[in-house]
């Protein structure tokens, strides 16, 4: 018996802010806002947009 549950994107962690996030079709980091370093939204793109997902060495 089939379920029609929907599938859960995959995520990934954003090197320049260090947030996880959707990844697209193509396997890079969904659009949002960028992180001050006192944890706030600057209101802007993040510059990790677009970019593939941080993966530690050795991981």
């Amino acid at each position: 018996m089939k379920t029609n549950e929907p599938k859960a994107k995959e995520r990934g962690e954003c090197s320049a802010c260090s947030r996880d996030f959707q990844l697209t079709r193509e396997r890079l980091l969904g659009w949002h806002y960028g992180m001050t370093q006192a944890g706030f939204s600057t209101g802007k793109r993040c510059d990790g947009v677009g970019e593939p997902p941080f993966v530690p060495a050795g991981a």
